[in-house]
Formats: C-alpha cells, sequence, structure tokens
C-alpha cells in the first residue's frame, strides 16, 4: 500500500512511503508502534535538520559522500537496537547523501530533505493505521509454535532414555522448533499495539522447553530405559496436544489436559521428573511461582 501510495502521489522518492511504514512497524525491542514512530519521527526531523546545514558549508563529492555515509552508517550499526531515536538520526544523513549523489542533475539537498519528512510521514501514518488494525499475531500460529516445541521435544527425549545418550536428528529438530518459540515470543509483543499478555504466557514455557532440552543435551551417559522413554515421549505428546486448544494457562488448555497427567518418574534421573514437571506447570499455569514456594501437589 506504501508504494502504490508512493507512485499515485507526485513524490520526488517514492519508496520512502512505503520505508516509512515499515519504520512503524518493526524494530525496538518491547516498544509499542506509537513509540517507535515518535523515535523514528524525531530522529528524521533532526537528521534532516543536521544534514541541511551541515549541507550549507560544506557540499561534499561523490567519493566524500559515499565514505561519509559508510562511516556514519557503521556507527548507526554499532548502536544498540533500541536507541531508535539516535540510529534514525544518523540514518538519515546516510539516505540523503547517498540520494542526492545519484540524482544528478538533481534538485539539491533542500527539496530532497522537505520530502524525506512529507514521504516519511505519511508512511508512519499509514503503518500507525496498519498496526491500530490488524491485531498481531494470530492465536492459532502463536498456540501451534508451543505445540511444535513440545512435540518435538518428545523423540528428543524417548531417544535419549532409549539409547543413552542423545540422538543427533531429533535433538536438532527440537532445538529448531524452539528456537521457532523463542522467534515467536519476541514477536509477539513488537506487532501488537495493545498489551495482551501473550508474550508473558509463552516465556515460562520457553524456559521450560529449554531447561529439558539442555538437560538431554548436556546429561552424562545413563543407562538405556525404553519404558521411561517411551512414557516420557507419550507424556510430551499428550502436552503437545494440549498445547494446540489455547495459550498456556487457558481454560482450554487445561480442560484438553487429561487429569491427572501423571509425570514419568524416570528411574536413572529424578532431575527429568522435576523438568517435565515445570514444563508442564508452565503450560497449566505460566505465572511463575513465587520464591521459596512449593511445587503444586497435581504436578505430578
Amino acid at each position: 500500500m506504501g508504494t502504490v501510495l508512493g507512485w499515485a502521489l507526485p513524490l520526488m522518492h517514492p519508496a520512502w512511503v512505503a520505508v516509512g511504514a515499515a519504520a512503524a512497524l518493526q524494530g525496538g525491542p518491547g516498544q509499542q508502534p506509537s513509540q517507535r514512530v515518535g523515535s523514528r519521527f524525531v530522529g528524521t526531523v533532526a537528521g534532516v535538520v543536521v544534514t541541511v546545514l551541515v549541507a550549507q558549508v560544506y557540499r561534499p563529492g561523490v567519493w566524500a559522500t559515499v565514505v561519509l555515509a559508510t562511516v556514519v552508517h557503521g556507527v548507526s550499526r554499532a548502536l544498540p537496537p533500541g536507541s531508535l531515536l539516535a540510529r534514525t538520526l544518523l540514518n538519515t544523513p546516510v539516505a540523503l547523501l547517498l540520494v542526492n549523489a545519484a540524482l544528478v542533475p538533481g534538485p539539491g539537498l533542500g527539496p530532497l530533505a522537505a520530502y524525506r519528512l512529507l514521504d516519511l510521514t505519511l508512511g508512519m501514518c499509514l503503518g500507525v493505521a496498519a498496526a491500530l488494525l490488524v491485531r498481531g499475531v494470530p492465536l492459532r500460529r502463536v498456540c501451534a509454535a508451543v505445540s511444535a516445541a513440545v512435540a518435538a521435544t518428545g523423540p528428543a527425549v524417548r531417544e535419549r532414555l532409549r539409547t543413552g545418550t542423545a540422538h543427533a536428528v531429533s535433538e536438532g529438530t527440537a532445538w529448531q522448533r524452539t528456537a521457532d518459540l523463542w522467534t515467536m515470543h519476541a514477536s509477539v509483543p513488537a506487532e501488537e499495539i495493545r498489551s495482551t499478555g501473550t508474550a508473558d504466557r509463552l516465556w515460562p514455557a520457553l524456559l521450560a522447553v529449554r531447561r529439558l532440552l539442555s538437560w538431554n543435551l548436556l546429561g552424562g551417559p545413563t543407562p538405556p530405559a525404553p519404558d521411561d522413554g517411551a512414557r516420557a515421549g507419550d507424556f510430551l505428546h499428550v502436552l503437545a496436544g494440549a498445547a494446540r486448544a489455547g495459550l498456556p494457562g487457558s481454560p482450554g488448555l487445561r480442560s484438553a489436559l487429561p487429569h491427572p497427567p501423571r509425570t514419568p518418574e524416570p528411574a536413572h534421573d529424578p532431575e527429568l521428573h522435576r523438568r517435565l514437571a515445570a514444563l508442564r506447570s508452565a503450560l497449566e499455569r505460566p505465572a511463575p511461582p513465587s520464591p521459596g514456594a512449593a511445587p503444586p501437589n497435581d504436578a505430578r
């Protein structure tokens, strides 16, 4: 929509409309779109002012522009991702200098800077409108990511207990699904303009899966226990099926769990039992327990 709008209007650099819309929807971990738009807009205005003032004193040639743009861009990339205002302030002169150098003969930095503000403001308004209308990651995709991570952990744990060592293929698949869940957790608050608490619900389950896989990978060799492996795999399969019914802690997920789903107790490693119980608890009750609190009685 930003690209079509940019070409339909008599703008000097139509692509900046789409860039502004994308800027309103991405970047800035933990910040809402309105906060990101404010930081980027203030940074753009400051960058435009600095560029115009410098251009009044010094008009760089093509090679000076390339060197200056490279240095400024490198400095901006060295800043932390959350420093949106500073990063935008530095990126704006780079864009203006490069476009001005490419447009020969061009309108000059003054008109180009004015259009930069117009295009970016139009694009940011479009991006905020999209953020208001699109409510974020669909719930079914969030639930599917949790279910896939838990389901992939089942074969990894089963093979670990069956053979006594980690199985490379199933372990790699489980870590990949866990990485997908991590990405989902990171994208949920960035895509929602209203706080829903979804990320807070995902975090305990994500940690529980990672701790289970860490035991699976880093634990020392143990005697093979095929029966324990089958019970643990079946238990994780049940948890994965329930995770598709709703977010962690939701009534839909809890009702999908059989009662009581007894947590397996492998004979050779009680730590695995604790981590399996922690995963079930994270899916049923994602709120972190208070320090020193005893585990719930029905966690078994």
